[in-house]
């Protein structure tokens, strides 16, 4: 991405981590085309995209697909939920779940997410509690909007096709972007202090469940959170204008500097489906 002047607002930053994950992925979500093979075996393939991504940036995975722990750690319930790909280092946990659908991902699969990260917070281990849990959820297809809201609601991270990433539209609040029109000071401000309660750790919204119940306490108000997507969706689209008048074709860059890092044209298509990219295999019906 673009690197503008920081402005120096007040308040706090996500670590970069993450911060790079999320312009990443949704460089990947945005411009990688899957080859045209059924949605099971395109969901295997982006995870393989990933896992070369963590490869390449020295990320350490402690779990990757068909894995029943997170960070090792088992469930509560003695549930064996499957994690996609968890993140670990000394300072957090990043737990993630890749779809990539031929329709738009519904709230059954973030409310399925969602229970596993709390099945895995509830566990008897202390030492990954004190841990905070990001979770990301990475979707080639659009959200449905209930998706997109029950994400907010909980904390979770989600990135989408056409949509910036509520952290990389944080990040830019909180620089100078030139060319930037119709997004005023103060709705800069606002982006730059709400984020950090809009996409959080788990144990945060855990803790500010508890509050309410027992205080009042507010969780995140419905409306907050339709305000976000608001702010997501026209900020947002602001935000890439001005990054596009700076630099047309910033993205389509990123992505093809991830395309080479990751050497997504030497094999790996060929190398988890051999029958399917064999010369003489017949062409995959479209999911």
């Amino acid at each position: 991405m673009i690197a503008p002047l920081f402005r120096n607002r007040e308040g706090r930053e996500f670590p970069a981590l993450l911060y790079g994950l999320a312009i990443d992925m949704f460089a990947l979500v945005q411009h990688w085309e899957p080859p045209a093979i059924p949605a099971s075996e395109r969901g295997r393939l982006f995870e393989s995209v990933l896992y070369r991504y963590c490869r390449a940036r020295r990320l350490t995975l402690t779990e990757t697909a068909g894995s029943r722990t997170l960070r090792r750690v088992a469930a509560a319930s003695g549930f064996r939920h499957e994690s996609d790909g968890v993140i670990a280092t000394p300072e957090l946990t990043v737990h993630l779940e890749l779809k990539h659908l031929s329709e738009e991902l519904d709230k059954n699969e973030l409310l399925v997410f969602n229970q596993k990260g709390l099945d895995f917070l509830a566990a008897d281990n202390a030492s990954f509690r004190s841990k905070p849990l990001y979770r990301v959820i990475v979707s080639g297809s659009p959200l449905q909007p209930e998706a997109r809201r029950f994400a907010v609601q909980w904390g979770i991270l989600a990135i989408e096709p056409d949509r910036l990433p509520l952290l990389s539209l944080h990040w830019l609040a909180g620089r100078q972007v030139p060319h930037l029109y119709n997004v005023d000071e103060q709705t800069q401000d606002l982006i730059w202090r709400e984020i950090p309660h809009l996409v959080t750790p788990l144990q945060d919204r855990v803790s500010r469940l508890s509050g309410a119940l027992v205080g009042g306490a507010e969780v995140v108000s419905s409306h907050r959170i339709e305000r976000a997507m608001e702010h997501q969706r026209v900020a947002g689209d602001y935000y890439w204008m001005a990054l596009e008048e700076e630099a047309p074709t910033w993205l389509e860059d990123r992505y093809d500097g991830l395309h080479r890092e990751l050497g997504l044209d030497s094999g790996v298509d060929r190398v988890l489906f051999p029958k399917i990219f064999s010369p003489s295999a017949p062409r995959a019906a479209t999911c």
